[in-house]
């Protein structure tokens, strides 16, 4: 069945039009994700077992051990963490990594009190895939990836306020994290998920466990989908990267994308946006400020700035932007993430 399943996904988008296929960003990537998923053992997806699938949101450890590090040196930062920091104030401030935690979890409780969202103590992550980094707090079960997801639903709700029957699509949805926060707290939510096929095929594998089978519609229902007449309200849609001209003539509320506009040249981000905007009242991103790099393993052949967002956002107002977090850090100092969020005008 997963056989099946990846494979019918592949024909298609090899089949797409050449705009959907995977950037110069990705193609680094593509095969080494390939191959992995392949014989992936999806019960262990979160356990750091498969380090490559960290780069689209399966980082459930502790340590993102560096897929080139030999094996000596991973064994070497899990023996330090294990034995000398995990549960000895040994950090700075005598902090334990228990501390960091609860100061997360802290954060999170004050973010949603400020944005008038539903709280954090209402949820709890999945279990499913043996996340590395999964603790407990007040009798619920969180990761630290979790946490963060949650602190992006409140930033987007202080403006858009909720009500939770809302249509929201995601484009490069990657690990579903963000869809399984939003589907826990709002359980009539219909969402629409878009990505590359590894991706999707993952993506829909995860929030089948984590939200239940029966909540979500699989390629296996949505491949040959030629319009979204067969909508119903209240479920996850997954669909390739190349189906988003679907979108054309649906109005929904919440059009969301989280880093991966920023793997893309700006031309293929106008072409994304060009099948959603007019149709979503509210725009999310959560971007490089100044866009990804242009040398190395993994570049970008022209960077997409924040200047460029508002540019190709027109007929949206920017109602605020500011520098992202996650749940306990700053998100990546080197790339000066921000997250923001437009209205239609």
């Amino acid at each position: 069945m997963k056989t099946n399943t990846l494979k019918n996904i592949l024909q298609e988008y090899r089949n797409a039009p050449k705009e959907f296929h995977a950037t110069s960003y990705w193609d680094s990537y593509e095969k080494g994700i390939l191959d992995t998923v392949h014989s992936i053992d999806l019960s262990q997806l979160r356990s750091g077992k498969y380090p490559i699938l960290a780069t689209f949101g399966f980082n459930d450890v502790i340590y993102s051990y560096h897929p080139n590090l030999s094996f000596w040196k991973k064994a070497i930062l899990k023996f330090i963490h294990r034995y000398l920091i995990m549960n000895r104030g040994i950090l700075p401030y005598h902090l334990k990594t228990s501390d960091i935690r609860e100061m997360a979890y802290r954060h999170c409780e004050l973010m949603g009190d400020l944005s008038n969202a539903k709280p954090i103590n209402a949820i709890e992550v999945s279990t499913f895939g043996r996340p590395q980094d999964i603790f407990e707090i007040n009798g619920r079960k969180y990761t630290m990836p979790f946490l963060g997801y949650y602190l992006r639903y409140c930033f987007a709700q202080k403006h858009i306020a909720f009500k939770g029957d809302e249509i929201i699509v995601e484009l490069g949805s990657g690990s579903g994290y963000q869809i399984e926060v939003l589907k826990k707290l709002y359980p009539d939510m219909t969402v629409l998920c878009l990505d590359l096929p590894t991706q999707i095929f993952l993506c829909q594998a995860y929030l089948s466990e984590a939200l239940g089978k029966e909540k979500i519609v699989g390629t296996d229902v949505t491949l040959k989908w030629e319009d979204l007449s067969n909508l119903k309200k209240g479920y996850v849609y997954c669909f390739g990267n190349w189906q988003i001209p679907l979108l054309r003539n649906l109005q929904f509320e919440v059009f969301w994308n989280a880093a991966s506009f920023g793997e893309m040249e700006p031309d293929i981000v106008e072409n994304y946006l060009d099948y959603i905007k007019g149709n979503s009242r509210w725009i999310y991103l959560l971007q490089a400020r100044h866009g990804k790099e242009t040398t190395g393993k993994t570049q970008v052949k022209k960077p997409i700035t924040f200047d460029d967002y508002n540019r190709l956002l027109s007929g949206y107002v920017l109602r605020e932007e500011h520098d992202a977090w996650q749940a306990h850090k700053r998100l990546s100092e080197s790339r000066g993430y921000f997250e923001g969020i437009w209205i239609k005008e």
